[in-house]
């Protein structure tokens, strides 16, 4: 350990040498391809008393994406210990680091055919050519490793295998392409994953050379861990044909053994973020919102393993788990929850930036990281914590954070951050229509003259159960140099303000709509260079929704654009992905009970009242907000005459924005952008 403290020491004192050395002089404007620069970091962990992290970073050229492992240096440099450009994670066995990654072309032919395979390989030491380690007939999606011997894992299993290896040799699928689609159950399809019905991950065993499946055709896993001394092994699970429940259930099984056992605290829980704080007792949260039908953040309980009693630690109404500030150039945040003793230390979402915080015992949160700072991943270190975040308007940096301190380690993205022009956002304070004090941000356009007027894009964020901060976000930075100021805050039903202000149930286009145009008030009179008669509203998934509410509820907008958006309740509950589960969670009702209520909070309702020229953005598999919901937004307003254009991207999903094929990313915002230039 003291070494490593050694080590972080020696890092912060090179860092903070470098951070002397800024750019000065003229910086370069913030390009449309600007988030292609950005290298995001992820899997952030620590053995053998060295940092090791995942790098992903758009390529043109190839219009694919480049991920690979590396490790932190003394120097904050990170030196790369791979170069295939698809490793997503990885595990130690010993000295030796695990990670899939396909190499062998005749493999990658294999994989495009529709086989499932996946291939481990494994560095040792030094770090030279890795060799391969382990193959496996299997699409592995998680894996908990005993030793070298015996590893769990789960993998796609699907029910349709049996009949199609039974099938006549004409009927079978050449290729692994069928010219039909089969649904049978729900959910049929799911955004990013495709169609998914009779599919099921499974839980297997690799033991010696043989695989064993642990699970029964029916059952779904996800969440597995092992206990620390690897004699147990914790996951979730559901059961079902036909359609899914929304509940599900929390299992653990002796390694040994492979018996198994199931913990109830309610028949309609939903277990999640399972982790073992020693041996004998588990965390975990549990969501009790289905039963007791009403929207509830979830709350924390501890299991005592030896007697199977649960006790509920903290109700989780203020402070959630997890990173729900938007940004489109960051890595994935993992939900890790540590103890300090009876403390729990977490990342939480607190008004519009993700705290590490402590909680003890009484309910009691202490917040352990900077103001300002937005924390994706962390890992305890000595008296303090290595973090994954991003502070200000600056890309992600892992950082030694201590006693509130946030010391940068890593210069991965510094120097290009400190090249570019960068506007800062200003805070802007109002009061909503129930007397609650909020906040929101202006970012200025570059450069801008005093006493001049700019175009102003109100931009709404996804969710609902999402954030904006202040951490850096592409498209308005580049909206920004274009000339236009970007308006941002996070209405009722947005995360950050606790369990009653996330509650949106049934008051979709009521409490949000006001929250949304009062701050845009507050906004016109707290800044002088906003012009009130050329405003332009965006905004995707929910933000796409409220755009489609508000161009059918106000005509001071001049231009909209509407992306990956809900227009009807009554149809997104009946094709979304999650739509018979979410619709009747956020809407507190289905079509059949009172269709009236989804009808009136549908903006599809509303559209012959709208006179703003709008842009419709929805991607051809786009199965959250499926893209039928933009088509009727579009078909409205063209029916009623109102200037409409729709694009419609192929081969994407409802994550477009965030990780689309680097072109279409570029063109996406390169749409959104023109429309304002010629409606503004």
């Amino acid at each position: 350990m003291k070494y490593i403290i050694t080590l972080v020491c020696c890092m912060i004192s090179s860092s903070l040498l470098r951070g002397e050395d800024k750019v000065t002089g003229d910086k370069l404007p913030i390009g449309i391809d600007f988030f292609a620069k950005v290298k995001s970091i992820s899997n952030l962990r620590e053995h053998d008393q060295k940092v090791f992290f995942i790098l992903r970073q758009a390529d043109v050229d190839k219009d694919n994406y480049q991920s690979d492992l590396y490790q932190l240096a003394d120097n904050g440099d990170a030196l790369r210990l791979t170069s295939s450009g698809d490793v997503s994670d990885y595990f130690f066995l010993g000295s030796d680091i695990i990670f899939s990654s396909i190499r062998d072309q005749e493999d990658v032919a294999s994989i495009h055919q529709g086989e499932r395979l996946t291939v481990f390989r494994k560095l040792s030491d030094g770090y030279g050519e890795s060799i391969e380690w382990l193959r496996l007939p299997y699409r592995v999606k998680a894996i908990e490793v005993i030793d070298q011997d015996r590893i769990f894992f789960t993998a796609v299993y699907r029910s349709g295998d049996v009949a199609q290896a039974d099938a006549h040799p004409s009927l079978k699928s050449k290729g692994g392409v069928s010219g039909y689609r089969v649904f049978d159950e729900l959910p049929f399809w799911s955004n990013g994953q495709g169609d998914i019905s009779g599919s099921r991950t499974h839980l297997y065993v690799y033991d010696r050379g043989g695989v064993q499946d642990l699970s029964a055709a029916d059952d779904n896993v996800s969440a597995i861990k092992l206990s620390p001394d690897k004699s147990q092994l914790v996951y979730t699970q559901q059961s079902y044909r036909s359609k899914a429940p929304v509940s599900n259930q929390l299992l653990t099984m002796d390694t040994r053994t492979l018996g198994k056992r199931e913990w109830s605290y309610s028949g309609k829980a939903i277990y999640a973020q399972p982790h073992f704080i020693d041996e004998h007792n588990l965390f975990i949260t549990i969501n009790l919102s289905e039963e007791h039908d009403r929207q509830e953040f979830p709350a924390f309980y501890r299991l005592e393993l030896r007697t199977g009693r649960f006790t509920e630690v903290y109700n989780g109404y203020t402070y959630a788990i997890g990173n729900t500030v938007g940004s489109d150039i960051r890595g994935g945040a993992r939900a890790v929850v540590t103890f300090d003793g009876a403390d729990m230390r977490y990342i939480s979402t607190i008004v519009d930036q993700a705290s590490l915080i402590s909680l003890d015992a009484d309910g009691t949160a202490t917040v352990l990281s900077p103001d300002h700072t937005s924390i994706d991943e962390y890992i305890p270190l000595g008296e303090g914590f290595l973090a994954i975040a991003m502070v200000e308007q600056q890309g992600q940096e892992i950082y030694y954070i201590n006693e509130r301190e946030a010391l940068p380690l890593s210069h991965i993205n510094t120097e290009l951050f400190d090249k570019h022009r960068l506007a800062k956002p200003i805070e802007i304070n109002f009061v909503n229509r129930d007397g609650l004090r909020l906040n929101g941000y202006v970012l200025p356009p570059a450069n801008h003259i005093r006493g001049k007027k700019y175009p102003t894009i109100l931009d709404i964020h996804g969710g609902p159960r999402t954030t904006y901060g202040t951490v850096f976000f592409h498209e308005m930075q580049y909206w920004s140099e274009r000339g236009y100021a970007v308006i941002f805050t996070n209405p009722t039903g947005s995360n950050g303000r606790g369990q009653a202000f996330a509650d949106l149930r049934g008051l979709f286009g009521t409490a949000d709509y006001d929250d949304l145009m009062y701050f845009l008030d507050a906004a016109i009179d707290q800044v002088d260079f906003i012009d009130r008669t050329r405003l332009g509203v965006t905004g995707g998934s929910y933000g796409g929704l409220m755009t489609n509410w508000i161009i059918g509820h106000t005509d001071r907008f001049k231009a909209a654009v509407s992306q990956r958006g809900i227009s009807s309740w009554l149809t997104f509950a009946n094709t979304s992905d999650i739509g018979y589960s979410f619709a009747r969670s956020y809407t507190g009702t289905n079509a059949w009970e009172n269709s009236a209520l989804l009808w009136q909070q549908s903006p599809l309702k509303y559209a012959d009242k709208v006179t703003t020229p709008t842009l419709f953005i929805h991607s051809e598999q786009d199965y959250r907000c499926w893209l039928v919901e933009g088509i009727q937004m579009y078909y409205a307003l063209q029916y009623f005459e109102v200037p409409a254009r729709m694009v419609i991207f192929k081969q994407e999903n409802h994550e477009l924005s965030r990780s689309g094929k680097p072109t279409n990313r570029i063109r996406r915002l390169n749409e959104i952008t023109l429309w304002f230039d010629n409606h503004l």
